[in-house]
């Protein structure tokens, strides 16, 4: 980098980086004075009421119409038009006004992803109209990431275009930071130097695109442009691929840039109802669609796991609803207003927690990055993607204490987020880091003592279920097909029975990294981990199955009137049993 670029490069940032609005001083200790109160008014409630797991629901219930409320009144102030325009023709143009208001590109990102579903997810993009631009990233250049590429071109043969880079831009930027911020000798704010980066990382990017000559925006030119560079990690490939989505995006005019994942399948109307929720607020920086799984009768995990989808994650992912923004745009699903990417990227790609560089959390830490710069955030609850599941146990079990490990890092490293936002967000945090804890003492604590030590009402219990499971009948957009409903109790228990000893070992685990779990091609299924790596990566949960299956013998044996010593010689079979058969399934035989 010569001297001229160092230069030109504090004068080069893109004209459309901006934030959200400024939260007063004012507001903030308002906010504060929340924080302060919300946490112990909600213990104080629940306490004093027959049915605190009732409660929660209905109140939850609530934040989930209350989301979908807003989103529809978003989406109205782009197709309503005037009271006074009764005019066809004009009502006409308003109606193509609104679908040219929510065009965007996709950003697609993989590693080697099974070819047939790769092909799938490609696939439903071309029925999108709203979708102008397809960008896919490869994470890895070897021979059997070809494959990936290889899927890209059968299915766009024309108008479509591939390119390799040579080193990942987010180990660039990393670079250029250094280099700038030692050169000026860290006069200025780190935002001068990370603005000046990301320029600088663009010009790259919009150099790459001219030596291609792609005709962008031209009749006849590129549309589908696919990028694969040196095998890094998830964040590696999403900074290269946002990077030239923002380059694309001012070069075409496009505004909104969808993100999704190689193994996402998008409906006909996930790009619209998801990007309207945008569109309709100049205040929101961001926004996801719910999910559905397209693999759900493919084995036992995916169908318990279809109802966990449908039954708790379109109600839980609602509490922080409440506060009117969402905590975590889901990787599969997510939106963003292009003009909010810019400022949020370098400190996005760059996070560290207590020295330690961290790449698992890339959904969430974008959420908490568009937040701390005064973004809304939307969920559009009632528009849908279909995603792909883990077919096995293990690799369900692991994917989940990556996202665990996502929610425990983002809930405690960024306080402030607290005062910028309503305080029921802080009561939505509360509630998902304390629930499980709480969930897993209660368990430990009965099975050492016999004694309770939370309040357990069975009525309350299925009250709760029973609400959750009429509102999500009647307002969530999934439907369950024909036999679904009685996978509905096994699914909420094979999601209820490992959350606690998941949240807690995602705790202990924080800063282990990784994609999370392997592969879907070929050469990645084929690889098979040795069984001390396995009990590395699940023996958690086998130590878990043995204080579950202790906990029940002695809750059986105290309701049969056992004396002490059958007491105990149930507690041990109780815990033998399931921990040999969890470590058989799981460490010997998987």
């Amino acid at each position: 980098m010569d001297s001229s670029t160092e230069k030109n490069l504090y004068t080069g940032v893109s004209m459309f980086q901006k934030r959200g609005p400024d939260v007063s001083l004012f507001r903030q200790l308002l906010n504060l004075l929340g924080c302060i109160l919300v946490i112990p008014l909600y213990l104080f409630v629940t306490h004093f009421t027959r049915h605190p797991a009732t409660l929660d629901i209905l109140m939850t219930i609530f934040s989930a119409e209350y989301n979908r409320f807003a989103n529809e009144s978003r989406r109205r102030r782009l197709e309503a038009p005037s009271q006074a325009v009764q005019d066809p023709e004009k009502a006409s143009y308003r109606l193509s006004d609104t679908k040219k208001a929510t065009e965007c590109m996709a950003t697609i990102v993989g590693y080697r992803e099974d070819p047939d579903l790769f092909t799938r997810a490609l696939d439903s993009y071309k029925t999108a109209a709203e979708c102008r631009f397809v960008l896919v990233g490869v994470d890895g250049d070897d021979t059997p990431d070809m494959e990936m590429v290889d899927v890209f071109q059968e299915a766009f043969p024309v108008k479509s275009a591939v390119i390799h880079i040579d080193e990942p831009l987010g180990e660039v930027a990393m670079k250029t930071f250094e280099k700038l911020s030692k050169v000026d000798g860290n006069v200025q704010a780190p935002q001068v130097y990370m603005e000046a980066t990301i320029s600088h990382c663009c010009q790259i990017a919009c150099g790459i695109l001219s030596e291609h000559d792609l005709d962008l925006g031209e009749a006849g030119g590129v549309t589908r442009l696919c990028l694969f560079q040196p095998h890094l990690h998830k964040k590696g490939i999403m900074f290269s691929a946002f990077i030239f989505s923002i380059v694309i995006s001012e070069m075409l005019g496009i505004e909104y840039m969808w993100s999704s994942d190689s193994d996402t399948i998008i409906l006909p109307d996930t790009l619209r109802g998801t990007i309207g929720t945008i569109a309709g607020d100049p205040h929101v920086g961001g926004g996801s669609a719910g999910l559905i799984l397209h693999n759900e009768n493919e084995t036992i995990t995916t169908k318990l796991g279809g109802m966990v989808y449908w039954s708790e994650v379109y109600v839980s992912r609602s509490t922080a609803l409440a506060s009117g923004i969402s905590d975590c745009q889901s990787g599969p699903s997510t939106a963003f207003r292009v003009s909010a990417l810019p400022a949020i990227l370098y400190p996005w790609y760059t996070q560290t927690v207590m020295g330690h560089r961290m790449i698992v959390n890339e959904d969430r830490h974008l959420t908490t990055n568009l937040i701390l710069r005064g973004w809304t955030i939307t969920f559009a609850s009632d528009t849908l993607a279909a995603t792909d599941t883990p077919t096995t146990l293990s690799r369900w079990l692991m994917q989940q204490v990556r996202w665990g490990r996502a929610g425990h890092i983002e809930a405690l490293q960024q306080p402030q987020i607290y005062v910028l936002t309503n305080p029921l967000f802080l009561w939505a945090a509360f509630k998902r880091e304390a629930g499980p804890l709480l969930l897993f003492t209660s368990i430990l604590y009965y099975l050492i003592t016999g004694r309770s030590l939370t309040y357990l009402n069975l009525s309350d219990l299925g009250l709760r279920v029973a609400y959750s499971m009429v509102y999500n009948f009647f307002r969530n957009p999934a439907r369950v097909r024909s036999g679904g409903w009685l996978w509905i109790i096994p699914g909420i228990l094979f999601y209820y029975i490992p959350l606690p000893i998941i949240h807690l070992w995602s705790l202990i685990t924080v800063f282990q990294d990784g994609w999370g779990t392997s592969m879907r091609s070929s050469s990645e299924m084929s690889k098979r981990g040795k069984a001390w790596k396995r009990w590395k990566d699940l023996g958690f949960f086998v130590v878990w199955m043995g204080v579950v299956g202790g906990t029940l013998a002695r809750m059986f044996a105290n309701m049969a009137g056992w004396d002490e010593t059958r007491i105990f010689q149930a507690i041990v079979l109780g815990m033998i049993v399931p921990s040999a058969v969890s470590f058989y399934g799981l460490v010997i035989r998987e």
